[in-house]
């Protein structure tokens, strides 16, 4: 008569509970995981949006400032990369009346 190892089944039901507290642990960490991604994701969002915002007004008054000084030249703040404005940062011309543009380092 063949006498059936037991033991096996029990380390196979040990292993199995410590995978379930580990996948439950996994899911946790990646919720986690996620939810700050997300809010990462909309500071940097809400960053761009209000430098865009304080760019653009900016930009306007600076043409506005220099229209009135120089009386008629023209003044003009850009983004090196508009896709990425923090990496590359600005470029700041200007174009003094009947001359070309310059940069302004």
């Amino acid at each position: 008569v063949m006498k059936p190892d037991m033991s096996s089944i029990e380390a196979f039901r040990a292993k199995e509970a410590e995978y379930g507290e580990r996948a439950g642990e996994l899911r946790g960490v990646t919720e986690e995981r996620d939810s700050t991604r997300g809010q990462y994701d909309e500071l940097r969002k809400r960053r761009l949006d209000e430098f865009m915002t304080g760019f653009n007004i900016i930009s306007l008054r600076l043409k506005e400032m220099y229209q009135m000084i120089t009386l008629g030249g023209d003044a003009e703040l850009e983004l090196v990369d508009s896709l990425d404005p923090f990496s590359e940062g600005i470029v700041f011309s200007v174009r003094p009346p009947k001359k070309s543009w310059k940069n302004i380092a």
